[in-house]
């Protein structure tokens, strides 16, 4: 991952350009410490068509890693907190093995 100071530029200049080209407003900071949140603009700016912003987006991708490695697209998603808390439990009769780890 490169420097904060590299990050920030590319993070400001794209900032600048979407709000000329694209009218949005940005969360520079935001998108600093929330890749989720840098991916999403990364796309919005990416839509735009605009070669310079294709270029910064680019950049910004390797600079902050926001792609995701090979090997983590070919995997099996694992189940979230909610999907494991929902999962029935057929094999638990006894009372307080229902409710354990279970909603209610």
């Amino acid at each position: 991952m490169e420097s904060d100071s590299v990050i920030l530029g590319l993070l400001g200049r794209i900032h600048v350009l979407m709000r000329r080209v694209a009218n949005r407003i940005t969360d520079v900071e935001y998108m600093r410490v929330n890749k989720d949140y840098a991916r999403e603009i990364v796309g919005l700016a990416s839509a735009t068509g605009n070669a310079e912003l294709a270029e910064l987006c680019g950049r910004l991708r390797v600079a902050m890693e926001l792609d995701p490695p090979p090997e983590a697209e070919n995997s099996v998603p694992q189940p979230g907190l909610l999907e494991r808390l929902r999962a029935a439990r057929p094999a638990a009769t006894h009372p307080v093995d229902r409710y354990v780890g279970t909603l209610r």
